[in-house]
């Protein structure tokens, strides 16, 4: 809720339960709801959600993916916020920075050289955010298809020269007052860092490069409340017929299309690498509880990217039961999509000195043995798991660390040992620590 809206006495339309929103009249047999991946009361911080969502993306960043990051949301809906913060709460501009640098200091046997460029997307014209001069771009492609682009690229080695890049395009920004925000953004942005590596001790070695997209997505919002006209009205066109453009795009995309509509606006076909193949994306949605088709219509978008539900194939019945999850992996997925999406950061905790558990559960025959052991084209969780605990081990030059394991199975009631066949029947017995007298 903004200011205006506590002021004005407005009352939620929309509420929030685990990780779905739904309207506020439970009266209404027919209200919509919405299932999302994450869902953020308004009490939480950007740090919250950073931890939550955006951190695995970004440590795929680093690991060679290119990855991009989407900031969604009406005008007033909290969209700036949760970009750039403030300085009790840093938004994700800051926070993102702070993992890339920190993780550049602490890989001291690799070199890296890190650039970033800032463009907006107005009215279909490209411009250079960090170069006046440097306004309406081409897009051109190479023989390989790659799209590029003639935007200034500048050289950052820490976080206050990435943030002072970001606010100096900020500066020049089309941004216009509207009905619904005095400071309404009028273009898309991408904010792109450009991340290079290479072995430090390979002097001719290759050179690794991955791109992160922070995605600013003009405000949506529809023209009858803002009013609009003129050239606003033009500028609310185009910023809801390229939004209307990336969500069939996301669509085709996860329905496995042949032909994907890049081309249909500037938007798509820039982001045309960051959104096929084996690059990571991320939306983050932000929504006024106080407004209903507007937030129902953004809400609609943000649905038909990525539902994690189970539902019965009779879709004839009304009535059905739906099944709603934190992730739900369709049969084509692989035990590597899995760990990279839920597994890996759980373990990232274990190495971190949390204590961790991974339960595997399902009916016979329902395909939980190879989820856990694999195959030789498709490794398991148990051998995904070693993977990242030993590689982890070897970048730690400055530690040194001792790893058991232990195997038992309970059986009747009766716990065995599996790596001890003479061991079985096991007594548990409770821990007590001794204090020093």
């Amino acid at each position: 809720m903004i200011h205006r809206e506590v002021a004005d006495g407005l009352e939620r339309l929309w509420n929030v339960r685990v990780n779905c929103i739904w309207e506020a009249d439970e009266s209404s047999r027919h209200g919509e709801v919405y299932i999302f991946d994450h869902v953020f009361k308004q009490e939480c911080t950007n740090s919250d959600v950073y931890g939550s969502v955006v951190k695995p993306l970004v440590d795929s960043f680093m690991e060679g993916f290119n990855a991009t990051i989407f900031a969604y949301g009406q005008t007033s809906s909290g969209k700036t916020h949760t970009i750039l913060g403030n300085k009790t709460d840093p938004g994700l501009f800051q926070l993102v920075s702070n993992q890339l640098f920190q993780h550049v200091a602490d890989q001291v046997d690799k070199r890296y050289l890190i650039r970033c460029s800032y463009i907006e997307i107005y009215n279909e014209k490209i411009n250079d955010l960090l170069d006046k001069s440097n306004q309406g771009l081409t897009i051109r492609e190479d023989i390989k298809g790659n799209v590029l682009l003639d935007a200034r690229e500048a050289v950052v080695d820490n976080v206050d020269k990435v943030m002072e890049n970001m606010m100096q395009g900020n500066k020049i920004r089309r941004v216009a007052a509207t009905r619904m925000n005095e400071r309404s953004s009028r273009s898309h942005t991408i904010f792109r860092i450009i991340l290079e590596s290479k072995d430090a001790n390979q002097k001719d070695g290759p050179v690794h490069i991955s791109y992160l997209n922070l995605m600013d997505l003009a405000g949506s919002e529809r023209v009858s409340l803002t009013k609009a006209a003129g050239e606003r009205l033009k500028e609310g066109a185009n910023i809801n017929k390229s939004l209307s453009v990336l969500g069939n795009v996301i669509r085709q995309l996860s329905e496995g299309k042949e032909f994907i509509s890049y081309r249909d606006s500037k938007l798509t076909r820039l982001l045309s690498q960051a959104l096929g193949g084996n690059a990571k994306s991320l939306i983050i949605g932000n929504i006024r509880p106080m407004i209903h088709r507007e937030v129902a219509d953004g809400l609609e978008r943000l649905w038909n990217v990525r539902v994690n539900c189970i539902w019965e194939a009779d879709e004839s019945s009304r009535h059905g039961e739906v099944y709603i999850f934190d992730h739900v992996f369709n049969q084509e997925c692989t035990n590597s999509d899995v760990y990279g999406s839920v597994v890996k950061p759980l373990v990232d905790s274990f190495m971190e000195g949390f204590n961790a558990t991974i339960f595997a559960y399902g009916q016979t025959s329902s395909g939980k043995t190879h989820t856990i052991l694999g195959n030789k084209t498709d490794p398991g969780l148990f051998q995904l798991v070693s993977n990242q605990l030993f590689q982890h081990v070897a970048d730690q030059v400055d530690k040194r660390y001792l790893i058991r394991c232990s195997y038992i199975e309970i059986y009747n009631e009766k716990i065995n040992d599996l790596l001890d066949k003479s061991n079985q029947g096991l007594t548990m017995r409770r821990y007590q620590r001794k204090c020093a007298a």
